[in-house]
């Protein structure tokens, strides 16, 4: 593929959320921000989608480059890393002038982009290109392969944007967190299930747990 197939949206937004994750993200999880950019442009071009046509490459690169914010070093909120994240974006965004749809759009992106259906037809009929061209994207960089991509083009996105532990280093930030604060993995997140495996006998909050917390005793 092409050189212009690596470059990155120049827009003042765009460039704003580069520099936000080149200083909040480790390394590891800024590159894994990048390529699923990257990977969702490739994907976006095999279904001969064309931006600023087709779909806001704008918008599905400030998906991608802020979809780990949760996760970033000085993260410290009280939900599952998705849902902080997608705080932090929506106030990143707004605060550099954004407040229209995109905002919102932003936002259920980078909260359901664990929620394992977002490759399905139904999730592509339901939401904009930019959505799930940019989850699509994202779930290639940590599940996928080579094989996903054109021929020789992840060599290309690599030798820029190297793997550095790829998806064990952001699994690797999810556990840290979910450890250090029980609050940010409830039961059925993500954050939870990887503590439940690689930590067999650490004692988890239950479903029952959390009933008991209900006000209706049920």
């Amino acid at each position: 593929m092409s050189q212009e197939s690596l470059a990155l949206p120049s827009t003042s937004l765009a460039d704003n959320a580069s520099a936000l994750i080149d200083r909040v993200l480790t390394p590891a999880l800024r590159n894994h921000s990048v390529r699923g950019f990257l990977f969702g442009r490739a994907i976006a071009d095999r279904h001969g989608l064309r931006p600023g046509a087709d779909y806001d490459e704008e918008v599905m690169y400030l998906i991608c480059a802020l979809h780990d914010l949760g996760l970033a070093e000085n993260a410290s909120g009280e939900r599952r890393f998705e849902i902080d994240g997608a705080d932090a974006a929506a106030r990143f965004i707004e605060d550099n002038g954004v407040t229209d749809a995109r905002v919102d759009t932003i936002w259920d992106a980078i909260a359901a982009h664990t929620t394992g259906f977002t490759d399905s037809p139904i999730y592509r009929r339901r939401r904009p290109p930019e959505t799930w061209l940019a989850v699509e994207g994202i779930g290639i960089d940590v599940m996928g392969g080579p094989v996903d991509l054109p021929p020789g083009y992840a060599d290309q996105v690599h030798a820029i944007y190297p793997r550095l532990g790829g998806s064990r280093a952001l699994i690797d930030a999810i556990e840290a967190q979910g450890l250090a604060n029980p609050l940010q993995a409830p039961p059925a997140s993500l954050a939870r299930e990887i503590i439940r495996q690689r930590h067999p006998g650490l004692p988890e909050p239950s479903w029952d747990d959390v009933l008991v917390t209900s006000g209706w005793r049920d």
